[in-house]
């Protein structure tokens, strides 16, 4: 986790050392090849936005001394871990988070297997806390994430793809798990009172968080996001900031550039691509729209009462549309 990510959640750092206990507890202690990828998963965690969010809403959330329990945390996360493995098969992943891809160095089906198990896991820890609020809200969001997958899959290389398209693949695909995240932390704070604003704030803050990240595939730097860039374009997926420049940029230039694309583009004309989406204004209206969807998050928060806990969350969601990685 970043220095400046780590210092904003010190209101819950007891929680993330309890939470990366028990999803390590959850990986299990298996001998072999599912001993030596759980390993590899553990030794690049991530960010752990969606356990973040998930302590910092169950606390504004709770009334009473009750803890929350972490297991909510640890099965989005388990979900969410299987949804990564998946997908590194389907781009055909050589890294994550600067790391071999679990694919990479065991192969496709191992790599799908490991992502089922997980799943698995996850699943058996939703039964065990016995609400079925919890597990209506984890299952449809594990099955938006499939529909959304699967939705991203069909549009593949569809240069005709307009916004509200993308935002429905992107709500599906990663906003989803942010609003369960959101959604079971308060609903395991021991009240349902900020369920429904706390989810619909989760999916806010997951739209933006998937625009920077898409942004980031054309402008980021790799020694900090742990991936190349051009990563999406190479695999014929269409983002913001290339829907939103094919639509302004002039004819002539646009068939030019799908040229380029159409068949994935060559490393010495992703530059042109960056150009062209750089000067029909992509890249301004992407960082604007994820801006806007994170200020719609704040916004549903903004009477949730003075604590460290809230001034946290805010910082989380200023923290995902200035990421750099």
């Amino acid at each position: 986790m970043e220095k400046t990510l780590q210092k904003t959640l010190a209101p819950i750092a007891d929680g993330l050392r309890d939470f990366e206990e028990a999803f390590a507890a959850a990986l299990g202690d298996h001998a072999g090849l599912i001993g030596a990828m759980a390993a590899h998963v553990l030794a690049s965690p991530g960010k752990r936005i969606r356990p973040a969010m998930y302590l910092l809403t169950s606390s504004i959330a709770r009334t009473g001394e009750r803890p929350t329990p972490i297991d909510g945390a640890v099965a989005i996360e388990l979900i969410h871990t299987a949804t990564l493995l998946h997908d590194d098969v389907n781009d055909g992943a050589e890294q994550r988070r600067g790391r071999p891809a679990v694919n990479r160095l065991w192969g496709n089906l191992s790599a799908v297997l490991m992502g089922d198990h997980l799943f698995a896991k996850a699943f058996r820890i939703m039964v065990r806390l016995g609400d079925a609020r919890i597990l209506d809200s984890i299952s449809h969001a594990t099955e938006r994430v499939a529909v959304g997958e699967l939705l991203q899959v069909q549009e593949v290389r569809n240069f005709q793809l307009e916004e509200s398209g993308y935002l429905r693949i992107i709500g599906d695909k990663t906003a989803s798990l942010f609003a369960a995240a959101c959604e079971s932390g308060s609903l395991l704070s021991g009240t349902d009172r900020w369920a429904s604003r706390f989810r619909q704030f989760g999916e806010s803050v997951g739209l933006g968080f998937q625009i920077a990240d898409d942004l980031l595939d054309y402008v980021g730097d790799q020694s900090l996001t742990g991936k190349p860039v051009g990563n999406d374009l190479r695999e014929g997926k269409v983002t913001l900031p290339l829907i939103f420049a094919l639509k302004h940029g002039p004819e002539s230039e646009r068939r030019h550039i799908l040229e380029h694309i159409s068949n994935g583009h060559a490393e010495s004309s992703f530059s042109e691509v960056v150009g062209f989406v750089e000067r029909y204004g992509g890249f301004a209206y992407a960082r604007g729209r994820a801006e806007e969807y994170c200020a719609r998050a704040l916004d549903i928060i903004k009477d949730a009462g003075d604590s460290d806990h809230k001034l946290a969350l805010e910082a989380v969601v200023n923290h995902v549309v200035s990421r750099q990685s």
